[in-house]
């Protein structure tokens, strides 16, 4: 089974102009307005953070477990400080706590001990999200081939070929993680719901869905592409996980 590194980490960083009193918490992979996160699961906070480096100059967490302070930031969920992956002046993006109950939570956001953002998130067992690229028309997902390359024109993936698709919220697993922290080495981390894969119009048969081994709180799904003519070119996916549907994203296929 392929497996994630850091490079294929498509948490992507957006840009928003809220007041440092008054953050947003979105789904870190789907980034609609108002859609909820899920424990364990990537959170984006937007706002603005005065002292903090621009998006350009995004600070991104180097050490695994991720740390629970970057750059002198520190996430709070209901009170509980959330590992960190990025860091700048208008978003910061961490993992929500595995023990956050469901509900509406509060998210404080401090730099050095003050208050620089506060709000509230939604939280349900499931927040299902493909990571896709931001911008793109169609949602270029965060899907890469058999060879692990990315699913793109030029190197698309192929009928009958596993694909690996990666994302966020798919709630609890059959082994116990540590926020933050990667799967003990050798060992596969199951998601303990249902998960299905739609490419086009079919139903994919899904060999893996779990924790990446290398990449902490990252969804991996592997599935295989259906060998249908009629899958050719820039086709969309879906995943579900306990019948919650995610974002439809799109990958290219080989004619």
């Amino acid at each position: 089974m392929r497996v994630a590194s850091k490079a294929s980490l498509l948490v992507c960083l957006a840009t928003a102009a809220l007041s440092a009193q008054s953050i947003s918490v979105i789904n870190g992979a789907r980034f609609e307005v108002r859609y909820p996160v899920s424990p364990g699961a990537y959170a984006q906070a937007y706002g603005t953070f005065a002292g903090l480096p621009a998006p350009a100059n995004t600070v991104y967490a180097t050490t695994i477990p991720l740390p629970t302070t970057l750059e002198g930031v520190q996430v709070l969920v209901n009170d509980v400080a959330a590992p960190l992956w990025a860091v700048n002046s208008e978003s910061v993006s961490f993992v929500v706590p595995r023990a956050t109950a469901n509900g509406r939570v509060n998210v404080r956001i401090t730099r050095g001990g003050a208050n620089i953002g506060t709000g509230t998130a939604d939280v349900v067992t499931v927040s299902p999200g493909i990571f896709f690229v931001l911008g793109d028309e169609l949602a270029q997902g965060g899907v890469r081939n058999e060879a692990f390359e990315a699913s793109v024109q030029a190197t698309p993936a192929r009928r009958g070929e596993v694909i690996a698709i990666f994302g966020t919220g798919q709630g609890p697993v059959d082994t116990n993680v540590p926020d933050g922290a990667n799967p003990p080495t050798g060992t596969l981390v199951r998601a303990t719901g249902t998960t299905r894969v739609y490419i086009s119009v079919d139903e994919a048969e899904v060999t893996f869905s779990g924790l990446s081994p290398v990449f902490p709180g990252l969804w991996q799904v592997n599935a295989r592409v259906p060998n249908k003519p009629y899958i050719a070119g820039r086709v969309p996916l879906v995943v579900s996980i306990n019948g919650v549907p995610s974002n439809q994203v799109s990958f290219w296929v080989a004619q």
